[in-house]
């Protein structure tokens, strides 16, 4: 009985089923933010003790007050959820049994180890986050935010380096590419998102900053379920072979 329950257990997390991660993860996200969000309009929009925006208050503002077991959950869901994300779409890249390209450079399998870590990292700050809100463990819980948010910045830079040749290089993978570019599109728009957040939250224009931290936040959870691109396995999966007279040269 046990044997039966391990083999149903690891051909459930087999390399066909590690597309749920990333779909788990994204979908845990956008329905935490939501579930908050919906229910400080339901209220009449309140403004809480200690809340620094006066218009629109952080997520972390709502959490601590109204459904934070809520919030706990959905950081744990989300924190595992992404971890086992950030393993995945490594792991496909060099598995034998999906894209299989084995031959990289040595710099790309230590970039991916780094992704992993800071992966981790991020996972475990984001839901010790959830624990210590920032009503009454204000220092600790924006220690657990620079953490949550330095991993996920590293993970999503790594990550993106690993795969740049699948955007620039020669097509290989059918569909590949395509989610390659909008992931990598996701990501600079965070990017830019969390640049002009911070700009605008220290230069004291609160109500922009609230407004941008939830979009940057609706935003990760797009960016997480975008990487079931890269994990969803196709049956008679095959790779693009170019023609041998389109690798000759234009110019002799």
């Amino acid at each position: 009985m046990t044997r039966i329950w391990y083999r149903a257990f690891q051909d459930f997390f087999s390399v066909r089923r590690l597309w749920l991660f990333p779909l788990l993860a994204g979908f845990c996200w956008f329905l935490t933010l939501t579930i908050l969000l919906v229910r400080w309009l339901a209220v009449g929009r309140p403004q809480y003790p200690k809340q620094m925006n006066p218009y629109v208050p952080f997520i972390s503002d709502i959490a601590a007050h109204q459904f934070k077991p809520v919030f706990i959950v959905g950081c744990a869901a989300t924190g595992i959820a992404f971890f086992g994300t950030v393993f995945s779409v490594h792991h496909v890249r060099y598995s034998p049994k999906f894209y299989g390209l084995t031959d990289d450079l040595p710099w790309r399998q230590t970039t991916s180890l780094l992704a992993l870590v800071a992966g981790l990292t991020a996972a475990v700050s984001l839901i010790f986050l959830s624990i210590f809100d920032t009503d009454d463990a204000h220092v600790r819980h924006r220690h657990l935010l620079m953490g949550t948010f330095g991993g996920l910045f590293v993970s999503a830079v790594t990550t993106t380096a690993v795969w740049w040749d699948q955007i620039w290089g020669p097509a290989v993978f059918v569909g590949l590419r395509k989610w390659c570019i909008f992931n990598t599109f996701l990501v600079l728009c965070q990017f830019g998102c969390g640049l002009a957040f911070v700009i605008l939250m220290y230069g004291d224009h609160f109500k922009s900053s609230g407004i941008l931290e939830w979009c940057l936040t609706y935003l990760g959870s797009f960016w997480l379920a975008s990487f079931v691109g890269y994990t969803m396995f196709r049956e008679g999966y095959e790779p693009i072979i170019e023609r041998e007279d389109e690798r000759q040269p234009l110019l002799p």
